[in-house]
């Protein structure tokens, strides 16, 4: 093994052991205080992923129930004497999982009161942002997001105003965590999952793991619910304020979320939708001046973080054209024999 892969794993077990020591931490509550210091050690990608795996591996060890819980509790009182310290993360990971199971099983975490007061968390555009809930559970805003924290220790409750979060929900049977929009509420109990609430009021929710159950409420948001859905792993389900649109349907789960890597992806859409989705991470008004254009299909993956040079590329693998006017990008149609950036429309 050279030096730079011995210092790689290194960093990697060091993460691994941190993400385990900050879940046992929040197994004991979360103070304003500890939400900020997670907030920043989750900025490091390898921690995040280190966390974020771990976290997946609560949500499994917190639904253990008799004889299966019983050997995993042997088994982590037994890891000091018989492990070596390098496999110490992973005896950190049985500990979290144990103090996170004990406290589900005793009737739910015990948390600071202090961070229970309502909360907006935002994000402008083009940001992204970290952020972890009162109740130890961690959220990931994407651009232009507004999610606020109505909860209390009893009754685990977040308001998505606009925009998209992935959620990484503490498992606890006894308090379902819930996401309210204006027509429908989001309930799970501990899980990974995506919520997209686009501007002309249209849901979109996508599980990566556990379960999910989509709520459509009648007028003025009142019960009871006009339909219900079960969501599991790799699926997916859209609706408007008038119902769904269409049913649950499979879905690539762990490409919904690459915008966490500064990617959006799309396996084939018309030119429109995808300009639709790609002006949230811009300032400037991207406009398509030709039907034609708008109904081009545009597949693969592109970088959200610099817009300008996503769509020369575009440009240059579509008949389309692309001109500045005004402070907006306008996209035309670009008939055969014409070349080239900004030809005149």
């Amino acid at each position: 093994m050279n030096l730079g892969t011995f210092l790689e794993r290194r960093r990697q077990w060091r993460a691994r052991a941190q993400a385990a020591a900050w879940l046992t931490r929040m197994g004991r509550g979360v103070s304003p205080g500890r939400q900020r210091a997670l907030e920043g050690w989750l900025a490091d990608p390898i921690n995040a992923k280190e966390f974020s795996e771990l976290r997946a591996m609560l949500d499994v060890a917190a639904e253990l129930k008799g004889p299966a819980r019983a050997r995993l509790v042997a088994r982590v009182e037994a890891e000091p004497q018989r492990r070596r310290p390098s496999a110490g993360a992973l005896w950190l990971a049985g500990v979290a999982a144990m103090a996170v199971a004990a406290a589900v099983s005793a009737g739910g975490l015990w948390l600071w009161d202090l961070g229970y007061l309502p909360r907006t968390y935002s994000t402008g555009i083009g940001q992204e942002r970290t952020v972890v809930l009162p109740d130890g559970s961690v959220a990931y805003l994407n651009t232009d997001t507004r999610l606020r924290w109505v909860g209390s220790p009893a009754n685990r409750r977040v308001q998505l105003l606009g925009g998209e979060v992935f959620f990484e929900v503490v498992h606890d049977p006894l308090r379902p965590f819930r996401i309210l929009l204006p027509d429908s509420v989001v309930r799970v109990l501990g899980t990974r999952f995506d919520v997209y609430r686009k501007r002309d009021g249209d849901v979109r929710v996508t599980v990566l793991s556990g379960r999910v159950s989509v709520e459509g409420l009648g007028g003025a948001g009142q019960a009871p619910p006009s339909w219900v859905r079960e969501l599991a792993a790799d699926q997916q389900i859209e609706y408007s304020p008038l119902g769904l649109i269409g049913d649950v349907h499979p879905a690539l789960a762990a490409n919904v979320i690459r915008w966490r890597q500064g990617i959006i992806e799309t396996r084939g859409e018309p030119l429109s939708k995808f300009v639709s989705d790609l002006s949230r991470y811009t300032p400037q008004r991207i406009v398509i001046s030709d039907p034609r254009a708008a109904q081009m299909w545009i597949g693969g993956a592109f970088s959200d973080r610099n817009v300008d040079a996503t769509i020369d590329r575009i440009a240059r693998i579509e008949p389309i054209t692309v001109t500045h006017r005004d402070g907006a990008l306008i996209l035309g149609y670009r008939a055969a024999g014409t070349q080239g950036r900004g030809v005149p429309q």
